[in-house]
């Protein structure tokens, strides 16, 4: 006998040996397997995903960083650019025309610049001339009068137009200065006739806040990076901080923005991502262990074994459990027609089993062919519940309402009209935001009212006087609970096929009012009215049930309305129309429920 026939032999001898243990056997392998690629799959997936978010989420940081950095210190450079191309400097430095009144012009001058730019500047220094001709502007800062800018012109000589950036440093100008970071104007050189310097000092206070307003882990940080140093948004340990060599490599990047890898002292990976001020081409550089980017990682694969081995667990209870339950009958049937084989008893003719299962197989018959119609009705059903599930969606957000919402804006926005501008925002805010209420199908009668208050506001801003409308809503009501857009589909055909539809101004009413511990919604317009035969189409339409598919006059979003109130309350309940030449009310009926699954309850 081979080995594959023994083999066999045994599996079956010892694992398929009944229909209950083929059941388990099978359907627990094929779920372990099942489940066991979906998690692997599921996990590599969400890893890689992770890793293009955190990438992502940190980029943004630095860019956005990057790109408000560039705006002030090009704002300062420009400053700085005016200020040495000023004819007053241009005087002092020839020393002639010097009068009292260029004196008190260039005072007033740095001090304009001082307290526009206070929050980034700490102080203004200009020397001309080896303090022969010397101006400062500063907050309770004392010029060392031992300060000389002789040195400057061996360091700094790099730049035809003399303009240079300093990272964090000493403040040699001011005795009783801190640490700044500073831009300056060289003038002429060591050996010209007319030499100096103009200073501006930056607050390494305003650097450290702008740095740190991103907080990007517990180790990862913000740096600015330059030929010349680093500044740190914070105090991170030494195995974190980039190294002399690291520094190096990042500040003689010839890419704008980009990122890499590299190992730390302890063998640590960091990631280094980074972009580039235009201004002075000094790099703003994020600095983030890798552990830290990816720590959810972990949590995800724990999680994902966990998952697997619960739902591994939970599918082979219930296996065993299916398996008892479908192999029980057969046993007893198994068990009936080994006792007619052993009685030797011929069966009646055309029938292989006995009298009871004859009449089970036919009540099984007409089962199915019961089962088929019900199934043909569900299938109807469930077409016409996912078109109207469609509609909630569309009704939700109107790719075509958003669309005309944002141009009305814009128009406001050009003309000038900022406030109306902004009022319609909040408006659309609001109205997208009940509209979405967490996913929650239930609101309450509240936020259905501020619902289409939003919608009326933003429809009254399109089109201007074309239609005013009211709102009566008892205030007891307010708390109730009831479906979300219910009264907004209604609002809608209100002003599309009713008061656009007539000459002169239109107006739609809105009632909200108890009667009989009934909640009545009602929703009226002076619009040109329905057709007396085509109003008793539509009554039929709305009293037609899922199956007949009738939609030749109503649209989906009436129908919508009418069919999830009906299906959530009962069917005594929904929506009723009536109408003649001169208006057209809707009418709304529900309970009074309070379940508490609003944002209002």
């Amino acid at each position: 006998m081979s080995f594959g026939r023994k083999l066999k032999d045994v599996i079956q001898r010892n694992l398929l040996f009944s229909f209950k243990s083929t059941i388990n056997v099978l359907y627990i392998s094929l779920i372990i397997l099942f489940v066991s690629i979906t998690g692997i799959v599921s996990y590599f997936l969400a890893v890689k995903q992770i890793e293009e978010n955190t990438y992502t989420n940190v980029n943004d940081t630095v860019l956005q960083t990057n790109n408000y950095l560039e705006f002030l210190l090009t704002d300062v450079f420009q400053q700085l650019v005016t200020l040495s191309n000023d004819p007053d400097i241009t005087s002092f430095s020839l020393k002639e025309d010097i009068s009292p009144k260029m004196y008190i012009q260039m005072d007033e001058d740095l001090k304009a610049i001082y307290y526009r730019y206070n929050s980034i500047i700490e102080s203004i220094y200009v020397d001309i001339d080896h303090g022969n001709y010397t101006f400062s502007q500063s907050a309770d800062l004392i010029v060392d009068r031992s300060f000389s800018y002789e040195d400057y012109y061996q360091e700094y000589s790099d730049s035809k137009e003399q303009f240079y950036w300093r990272n964090i440093h000493p403040n040699e100008i001011y005795a009783n200065g801190g640490d700044v970071l500073s831009v300056f104007k060289l003038i002429g050189n060591e050996t010209s006739p007319s030499n100096g310097i103009i200073v501006f000092n930056l607050r390494t206070s305003f650097f450290e806040e702008v740095l740190n307003k991103s907080l990007i882990g517990k180790s990862g940080y913000l740096t600015l990076i330059s030929p010349d140093g680093s500044f740190e948004s914070k105090h991170v340990d030494k195995p974190y901080r980039l190294d002399p060599s690291t520094l190096t490599y990042l500040s003689d990047m010839e890419n704008k923005e980009g990122q890499f890898t590299f190992e730390n002292s302890q063998g640590e990976q960091m990631i280094v991502i980074y972009h580039t001020i235009g201004v002075n081409k000094w790099k703003v550089a994020a600095v983030v262990p890798e552990r830290e980017m990816l720590q959810k990682i972990n949590y995800i694969k724990y999680f994902t074994i966990l998952f697997v081995l619960f739902i591994i667990l939970i599918a082979t209870f219930l296996v065993n459990f299916v398996g008892k339950y479908i192999s029980k009958p057969i046993e007893k049937l198994a068990h009936q027609m080994t006792t007619v084989e052993q009685n030797n008893l011929v069966p009646v003719k055309g029938l292989a089993v006995p009298d009871e299962m004859r009449i089970l197989y036919k009540s099984f018959d007409k089962l199915i062919a019961r089962n088929r119609k019900l199934l043909d009705q569900v299938k109807l059903e469930q077409e016409e519940k996912r078109k109207l599930e469609v509609a909630i969606i569309q009704a939700q957000i109107n790719p075509h309402f958003l669309y005309n919402t944002l141009h009305s804006i814009k128009g406001l926005c050009d003309m000038g009209m900022n406030e109306d501008a902004s009022r319609m925002v909040s408006a659309l805010s609001s109205f997208f935001r009940i509209s979405i209420s967490k996913g929650n199908e239930i609101i309450s009668v509240k936020e259905e009212i501020d619902h289409i208050k939003n919608y009326l506001f933003i429809m009254e801003m399109r089109y201007g006087d074309d239609f005013t409308y009211q709102i009566d809503l008892e205030e007891e009501l307010n708390y109730f609970d009831m479906i979300k857009l219910t009264l907004q589909p209604l609002i809608e055909n209100a002003i599309y096929h009713g008061v656009k539809q007539k000459r002169g101004q239109g107006y739609i009413d809105v009632r909200v009012y108890e009667k009989k511990n009934l909640i009545y919604l009602e929703v009226e317009d002076n619009g040109s009215g329905i057709d007396s035969e085509k109003l008793v189409k539509i009554k039929e339409e709305l009293r037609a049930p899922f199956e007949e598919r009738r939609k030749q006059y109503i649209g989906i979003g009436l129908r919508s309305v009418n069919e999830r109130i009906k299906s959530y309350y009962g069917r005594e309940y929904g929506l009723s129309i009536e109408s003649d030449e001169y208006k057209t009310k809707i009418t709304i009926i529900i309970p009074k429920v309070k379940e508490g699954n609003s944002d209002y309850a």
